[in-house]
């Protein structure tokens, strides 16, 4: 497969993708209060995966996301797994919303809860779940 390198694209993946990124961050986080949360932030750094993808190719994609696309999707099965769990050692069913609250000096209160853990697990499997889409669909035939 042939592959052309586009100095626009490639400009303008090294701007969008940072933004990208944080803009995902963002969305983990407010996902408890407004729509979002670990599926949408996940699927707007895995634009930014691709957005690597279609500038730089495959080895591009390797540099924006240099783990295992295998070892990212089950980190992110293991925490959304683990974050069940807490609520079954916490004594309630799997799931259940668990929570801590922490005063932290010139921040103030912050929430800590077992939905955030899920989120981030939710998270992690869509970007691995869309690496390893972009890398079986960009490798080249076998």
């Amino acid at each position: 497969m042939i592959v052309r390198f586009s100095p626009l694209l490639a400009t303008g993946a090294r701007t969008v993708v940072p933004t990208l990124t944080l803009f995902s961050i963002y969305l983990l986080f407010v996902g408890h209060d407004i729509p979002g949360g670990g599926f949408a932030g996940g699927l707007v750094a895995s634009i930014g995966l691709l957005v690597m993808f279609l500038a730089f190719g495959e080895r591009g994609l390797r540099r924006a996301l240099p783990v295992d696309s295998l070892t990212v999707m089950g980190t992110g099965l293991l925490l959304a797994v683990a974050a069940g769990l807490i609520g079954i050692l916490s004594g309630d069913a799997f799931l259940a919303y668990t929570f801590r609250s922490f005063d932290l000096p010139m921040i103030g209160e912050l929430k800590v809860s077992s939905l955030l853990l899920f989120d981030l697990g939710v998270y992690v499997l869509v970007i691995g779940v869309v690496e390893t889409a972009l890398q079986r669909l960009g490798g080249e035939a076998q």
